[in-house]
Parts: C-alpha cells; sequence; structure tokens
C-alpha cells in the first residue's frame, strides 16, 4: 500500500462507507483512473492478487463488513469453461454474468461489474471458499494522459455468511486433474 493511504482519517461520528455500486464507478473509480484526488482518501491501494483475501487488511471501523481496494487488474483467462484470475494460493473464479453499472436517470453506461469466487489450491485439489470479491471497472477507453483507464479497478471483498459455500460437497470441491486452472 502507499504511504497516503496509510494516513489516520478524522471523520465524523457515525461515518459508515457503504457506496453503492454507481458511486463506486462514477465517483471513486473515475477519479482514479483520471488522476484526481478522491476525499476522503479512504480506498488504499494495493496489489490484489498477490495475496489470500485473508491476509488483507482489515476494513477497520469505516467498512462494517466490506473492505474496498483500488488495484491494477488482471484479465480472466479461460480455464475448462471457467474464467479464472490466478491468485496466491488459489484462483478467483467468475460466478454469474457481468453486470452494467449506469449513471441514474439518463441510462448512460459507465462501468461493468464482475463477481468472483476464490478457490483454494491449484493442483489436484481445489476447495471453493467463501470469500466474495467485486470488480468494478470502467468502460471509457482512456484518461487525458492516455493511460488505460480499463487497467485500474476497485474490489469489493467480503465473506458469504451462514451460507454453505456452493460446490462445497466432496465431488465438486475436489477437482480432478482434469479440471486444474
Amino acid at each position: 500500500m502507499d504511504g497516503a493511504n496509510n494516513r489516520r482519517l478524522v471523520l465524523p461520528i457515525g461515518y459508515r462507507f457503504c457506496p453503492n455500486d454507481e458511486d463506486l464507478v462514477n465517483f471513486y473509480l473515475t477519479k482514479k483512473a483520471f488522476g484526481e484526488p478522491v476525499f476522503p482518501n479512504i480506498i488504499p491501494d494495493i496489489n490484489f492478487f498477490q495475496n489470500h483475501p485473508s491476509s488483507f487488511p482489515e476494513g477497520g471501523r469505516f467498512f462494517l463488513e466490506k473492505r474496498y481496494f483500488f488495484s491494477i487488474t488482471r484479465r480472466p483467462v479461460l480455464v475448462n469453461m471457467h474464467e479464472q484470475i490466478a491468485a496466491s494460493s488459489g484462483y478467483w473464479r467468475t460466478k454469474g454474468r457481468t453486470k452494467e453499472i449506469v449513471i441514474s436517470g439518463n441510462d448512460q453506461l459507465i462501468g461493468i461489474k464482475n463477481m468472483f469466487v476464490f478457490w483454494e489450491g491449484r493442483d489436484t485439489i481445489q476447495t471453493k471458499t467463501n470469500w466474495v470479491m467485486h470488480e468494478f471497472r470502467l468502460t471509457h477507453r482512456t484518461t487525458p494522459n492516455q493511460l488505460q483507464v480499463a487497467d485500474w479497478a476497485v474490489y469489493r471483498l467480503f465473506q458469504e455468511k451462514n451460507k454453505r459455500a456452493e460446490g462445497s460437497d466432496e465431488e465438486s470441491s475436489r477437482r480432478n486433474d482434469t479440471d486444474t486452472p
């Protein structure tokens, strides 16, 4: 994480960070991608795919149960009919369809949202976890300084609660050699 994001924030009593999908893309991610300051500077920059989800910094008192991070994105790779992104000690597998994020009122497309579930393991044994990631990306092509905005994403990370991880039964959680990433 960069040093600017490690500063202690002074925010009003009772403040909770609970942005909706449109706000994450239209306000936070757009400003980040275009190099503009974002206040409050509450979303840290990390290399999202280098760590196991449990090793990410806690959300702190502002985040309730969901944590948010900016990161340079990686595009999924198609493996056995599933899109996957390699990560430390496992991989993120897509779940569901891509959702379009539009501006309320005029339905202008500004971004997309993908959902991923973390699977531990790489070789013959993979286990689905209850870690879920929402990836938000802009649909714009380039910023004024010609950086690819598609390279930046904002991630919402959380654990599904009170729900047995789908596919946790013996047949689908332990994969054979033909279904490895």
